[in-house]
């Protein structure tokens, strides 16, 4: 590099890179100036220069600029708003416990303009050795490139390092058989507001988040239908203005599974009109635990033969309740917009993957 010259020019694959010096007195990330002449690439240089577009606050950290990142009313999630983007208040918090869980304790004292392929490609393989599956690797990696986004925006980084993501290993979910969901609710159950509920996911695919939020003013007592507009977050114990989608819509009930609801409205000890429809007796300002939902039909699958190793071999989960219904409907030659008034899914896509 000449003499005075703040930055540092060279030739690759017949263009010019450029890596400016950063006012500590350490080297940015190699930027292609896209040039084949010398001369020009120099000129390139001093105008990228001339428009600021280098670092300005060279020692912030990664801990530093993430603070409060993902909030729901920070400066990206509103610009994601504003921008008619695809968000909800349920992924910043995702995505905020993402950075807080993995993202700070291993990058957090990193200085931004040191983040390079390399510190993520060695983060991204510290979490496979800690055996996180691909999927959360993923999701932390698109927390992180969200950040470095924004950073790049900010004139914080040079340029955003490409990520590469994990390989993700899909686990079909297990799907029971027309005889077998026959013979599940044909049995007694132990909890009647367990039965209810999973007679809701299987004639319906409504998410268990989204069973757990419905209260006495989504049940229509003279129509087979049930308001869905919200969901429990199941992890945080708190309820979630919309769904996961964002999208309120109304499902019809077969009408028994109708009469039960209205069964379990009876017995339901609080009366008003937002007391859950799966009531906890103790605590009214809360449904009840997602686990009474889930074992009880743990109990009833091992009552109809399914046992607990069977139904782990099958992946047989709560969720397989919505896929049944999804893949009913699919198989039946419901068209897909129609499908997706149902199960609230957003694209073609999802609804063809069960």
């Amino acid at each position: 590099m000449a003499l005075g010259k703040p930055f540092s020019i060279y030739r690759r694959q017949k263009k010019y890179y450029v890596r400016f010096k950063l006012p500590d007195g350490t080297w940015s990330t190699a930027k292609s100036t896209g040039q084949t002449s010398k001369g020009r690439a120099e000129a390139w240089c001093i105008e990228y220069l001339h428009r600021g577009k280098i670092v300005v606050r060279e020692n912030v950290t990664l801990a530093e600029f993430a603070h409060n990142f993902f909030d729901w009313d920070s400066p990206w999630a509103t610009d994601k708003r504003a921008r008619g983007l695809r968000t909800s208040e349920r992924h910043c918090r995702a995505m905020d416990e993402l950075t807080r869980l993995h993202l700070v304790p291993r990058l957090g004292g990193v200085r931004l303009t040191a983040i390079d392929r390399g510190t993520i490609k060695d983060f991204r393989n510290s979490l496979f050795s800690a055996g996180l599956s691909g999927a959360t690797i993923n999701k932390t990696l698109c927390a992180l490139k969200a950040i470095l986004d924004d950073a790049e925006e900010r004139s914080l980084i040079q340029r955003t390092p490409r990520i590469e993501k994990a390989a993700v290993k899909t686990r079909h979910k297990g799907i029971l058989t027309m005889d077998e969901v026959s013979r599940l609710f044909s049995i007694v159950w132990e909890d009647f507001r367990g039965y209810v509920g999973n007679r809701i996911a299987a004639t319906t695919g409504l998410r268990l988040g989204e069973i757990l939020a419905l209260t006495r003013e989504d049940l229509h007592p003279t129509e087979p239908r049930l308001t869905v507009r919200r969901s429990w977050d199941i992890r945080l114990r708190r309820m979630n203005e919309t769904t996961k989608t964002g999208r309120a819509r109304t499902v019809i009930l077969p009408s028994l599974v109708h009469q039960e609801v209205l069964q379990l409205a009876e017995v339901n000890p609080h009366r008003s009109p937002d007391a859950f429809l799966f009531f906890a007796i103790q605590t009214p300002e809360r449904p009840v635990g997602d686990g009474v939902l889930v074992k009880s039909l743990f109990r009833a699958l091992d009552k109809i033969g399914i046992t607990e190793e069977e139904r782990k071999s099958r992946n047989i989960t709560f969720h397989s309740h919505r896929h049944f219904v999804n893949s009913m409907l699919i198989n039946a030659k419901i068209p897909l917009q129609k499908v997706q008034s149902i199960t609230g899914h957003m694209t073609d896509e999802m609804s063809q993957r069960y």
